[in-house]
């Protein structure tokens, strides 16, 4: 066992739990602490920047990172690291961002959880700025999050710090999260600010946000663009404010849902020109989106942004075909059931009477029968007494003269033709009743789209869509199961590809840089990579493409497939019947809550429909006051093209128009009836 010296007292190292290029990690003894041993050359400088931190110590808040607490020495008086707070039960960054790590490793993580990580790492970068520090080399790996969403920085003693007159500089630093003005400059050399951490804050946020999407990473149509390139050149993939001449990978999230701050400050951060937003105003801008996530209706571990019009993550699942949460398991026994009577259910809803647009029509009762039009009146009075005048002038000319008959016959008959003559503007009246009765139609048609006879009917077709959802769950569930045992060895072979991330793997020539570009294109593990998918990606050709295919083809040559039941089909069978079990819960709460649902929609309607408007009012009382007029001229009221095409029904037979006829036999004769235009084709008949 090794032995430090810290403060003249004797430490014993225990287990080694990381090491990194310039040094080892270990548990100490009795401690709830760690030590850092360097196993650099050159340990003078680093010794002066430790102590200058161990000095500044009050200044910081020990929460947020594995600040030095003291400095270790060997026995021979030597310096060899520091002691540290221990930082256990935590994993790196990319395994939460990383949909496939995340479902290893965090399991039960929602977006919500992510929401609130990108919070605490902002904290956390927050917290060394106040101390009067710079992090500098800000990357995914030098982040640990905590099952609780905690974030803590690690690698400290790279953070660049101020001790008096002497800077000491953060000499080391990742291409893919380095400010573009940094880019090819020599790190150790170059004193950072807090406006350089801001950019490669942005980047981890981003990522967290995005389901690990790089934000310069994404589809270059003339040439490679590698992320650094696209870094230096601000070429933001996502940002709808510049032309970058880049689009988003495939099946990337749709950058739109997210709310207009979220927006705005990825591009000030990623744009030429501006000030880089600071880790504070993050915490206040993630807060408030954190604020406004909802709940997806059919994946409970997905939330997106009120002002989404659905949601993302499910997109993105159907288009990569993965899942990026792992859904819960909901375990039913036989004992305990998830019973639902869904008989009792549906029965409830069609109790509730849903009433037709003609049933919620307004009856006008209020409305009297008026008097006929005193123009029509005057009008017929004027006409009886001519005629009748004209009439007792023919009777006393016929006495008179019985001889000069033609001429008292004449003007009998034009006291006759005075009785019998017409209202002269019948035609004009017959016009202006059709006109009314078109626009009284047309009012009463917006007055029952108003009244939300149509939003009513959505809900009782949602219903039924819902009911016949829950009744062919049990046909799904046998099918999945079915399809499972059809694919099982390449579900097997998968699963088991799943297990080699491309982010931890060593694969020739293959970066940091490029496996973000990889990890933006959706291809994390050894089991998303094929030829096709990786040409997609941005420095990839036909060449060094087959170094990343090698690498899955020897993965998966070392598979062994058993015939056997194993832990994989556990999984997979509780992983659909949990998948089923998280439709039916959804599918079961609408139709539980459906008939007051309906009900309350139907009371609303019923609400609002129960006064005309003015219009309509008025247009009824014309037209009433035209049926009189006409009735007492002895015309029949005209049936208007509107009220035609209102009242025409389809043929029951061959949903051909229907026209009327009139019955020419039987008891009936006479009367109206629907009759189809193929008759006697077509026999389909309604009654008028």
């Amino acid at each position: 066992m090794m032995e430090l010296v810290v403060a003249g007292q004797a430490v014993r190292l225990g287990q080694r739990i990381g090491k990194g290029g310039e040094g080892e990690v270990y548990k100490v003894e009795g401690l709830d602490c760690a030590a850092k041993v360097y196993t650099l050359n050159d340990k003078a400088n680093r010794e002066q920047k430790i102590a200058a931190m161990i000095r500044s110590l009050s200044q910081f808040n020990s929460q947020y990172a594995a600040f030095p607490l003291a400095i270790a020495h060997q026995k021979d008086g030597r310096f060899a690291g520091f002691l540290m707070n221990l930082v256990s039960g935590r994993k790196a960054l990319h395994e939460l961002y990383s949909p496939a790590a995340r479902k290893k490793t965090f399991p039960h993580a929602d977006y919500r959880f992510l929401v609130r990580a990108a919070i605490n790492v902002a904290r956390a970068v927050a917290s060394v700025h106040a101390a009067n520090c710079v992090i500098g080399d800000i990357n995914h790996s030098g982040i640990l999050i905590s099952d609780t969403a905690e974030a803590t920085l690690i690698d400290a003693d790279s953070f660049q710090i101020v001790d008096g007159p002497r800077h000491y500089l953060c000499r080391v630093g990742v291409p893919e999260y380095t400010p573009p003005e940094l880019q090819g400059k020599k790190l150790g050399e170059v004193l950072r600010t807090v406006d350089h951490d801001a950019f490669g804050l942005a980047v981890i946020i981003f990522q967290l946000l995005c389901m690990g999407r790089h934000p310069f990473s994404g589809a270059y149509s003339s040439g490679e663009m590698p992320i650094e390139r696209a870094i230096r050149e601000y070429r933001f993939v996502y940002s709808a404010k510049r032309s970058v001449g880049m689009s988003p990978p495939p099946g990337s999230v749709d950058f739109g849902v997210f709310p207009v701050d979220v927006r705005e400050s990825f591009d000030a951060a990623f744009g030429p020109g501006t000030k880089r937003p600071s880790a504070q105003h993050w915490v206040q801008v993630l807060t408030s989106l954190e604020r406004s996530l909802l709940r997806c209706s059919v994946h409970e571990l997905h939330f997106f942004p009120n002002g989404a019009t659905a949601c993302p993550w499910c997109k993105m699942e159907q288009h990569h075909g993965i899942s990026l949460f792992l859904r819960p398991l909901y375990k039913t026994t036989d004992s305990t059931p998830v019973f639902f009577d869904i008989k009792a259910a549906w029965a409830a809803i069609e109790a509730v009477a849903i009433p037709t647009p003609k049933q919620l029509e307004p009856q006008f009762v209020d409305i009297d029968l008026p008097q006929v039009s005193a123009k029509i009146l005057n009008w017929r009075s004027h006409r009886n007494l001519t005629a009748t005048l004209i009439l007792v002038l023919a009777g006393v000319m016929a006495i008179i003269a019985p001889t000069a008959w033609l001429i008292w016959l004449s003007i009998a008959v034009a006291g006759v033709y005075k009785f019998t003559r017409r209202f002269p503007y019948t035609k004009q009246l017959r016009k202006q009743y059709e006109k009314v009765q078109s626009e009284l139609e047309q009012c009463k048609a917006e007055w029952r789209k108003n009244t939300g006879v149509e939003e009513l009917l959505k809900i009782r077709a949602s219903l039924e869509r819902a009911k016949t959802v829950l009744e062919q769950l049990p046909e799904e569930l046998k099918v999945r199961v079915n399809d499972y045992m059809q694919n099982r060895r390449a579900l097997h072979l998968r699963d088991y590809l799943e297990q080699f991330q491309i982010q931890e793997a060593k694969i020739y020539k293959v970066g940091a840089a490029k496996k973000a570009a990889l990890i933006s294109f959706g291809i994390e593990t050894a089991a998303d990579v094929t030829l096709e998918k990786v040409l997609q990606v941005n420095g990839f050709g036909p060449v060094n493409s087959q170094q990343l295919v090698k690498w899955r083809e020897d993965i998966e040559s070392k598979f062994e497939y058993s015939a056997k039941r194993n832990h994989v089909d556990i999984q997979f069978k509780q992983t659909i019947e949990a998948d089923i079990e998280a439709k039916a819960r959804v599918v079961r709460k609408q139709l539980s809550n459906g008939a007051q649902i309906l009900s309350d929609a139907v009371e609303n309607l019923k609400n609002r429909s129960t006064t005309p408007d003015s219009k309509m009012r008025r247009l009824h009382r014309e037209l009433i006051q035209l049926t009189v007029d006409l009735k007492y001229l002895k015309e029949r009221p005209p049936v208007s093209n509107a009220s035609w095409r209102t009242a025409r029904p389809n043929c029951p037979e061959c949903n051909g128009r229907m026209i009327r006829r009139v019955l020419k036999s039987g008891p009936n004769a006479g009367k109206n009836f629907w009759g189809c235009h193929r008759y006697p084709k077509c026999k389909g008949v309604q009654n008028a």
